[in-house]
């Protein structure tokens, strides 16, 4: 209940933390320095395979297809050795931001190109510009036509992945991991009667 509490009492911060963040947004930058593919789907890393060699830009992919398969995918576009770089730790879309904060940093992107289907970007940009956003990278959207294979997901979605991105930039925890935390299972009382 405690944790609940904490989280509840972030939310004023949160939100200011995404108004100053979406005024940042508004600011010019560098060209895109990097192709960021929240994988997952082989027309995602297709199409930014494509980007990629039309650009010269590296592609770094994130939870994408098999690796060996998506190699294969950028390898037919002739995109391979340095400029592309595969990360399978995420598990969600959150993690194909958090994971990466260090390896974006490492590497000095201060703006990327971000891939992923046109039912997915609404959510993937949020997420993004809030988690990558705190660490002063831009976010560029590139989204992808889904075609028969979209699934649009509700604003509601959307909304509670955002606020999940802006509790994680605050607490530096995943409220996700801390609502799946077992709490100690509750023991019966052990009543004795007496006469």
């Amino acid at each position: 209940m405690r944790g609940l509490v904490k989280l509840l009492a972030m939310l004023p911060m949160g939100l200011g933390m995404i108004w100053l963040l979406q005024a940042a947004s508004h600011q010019p930058v560098n060209a895109p320095q990097l192709i960021l593919v929240a994988g997952g789907f082989e027309y995602r890393e297709r199409y930014a395979a494509q980007l990629a060699r039309e650009r010269g830009l590296p592609v770094l992919v994130s939870g994408g297809v098999s690796p060996e398969y998506g190699t294969a995918l950028f390898y037919e576009e002739g995109i391979e050795g340095p400029q592309l770089s595969r990360d399978d730790q995420a598990g969600d879309t959150l993690e194909n931001f958090t994971t990466l904060l260090g390896q974006l940093k490492e590497r000095q992107v201060r703006h990327l190109l971000l891939v992923t289907g046109v039912d997915h970007m609404p959510r993937a940009l949020l997420v993004g510009q809030v988690v990558a956003g705190s660490r002063g990278i831009q976010i560029t959207p590139a989204p992808v036509d889904c075609g028969n294979s979209c699934f649009w997901e509700s604003p509601l979605k959307v909304a509670a992945d955002g606020l999940r991105a802006v509790i994680w930039v605050v607490s530096g925890q995943d409220v996700k991991q801390l609502l799946l935390v077992q709490a100690e299972p509750i023991r019966p009382l052990n009543r004795e009667l007496s006469h």
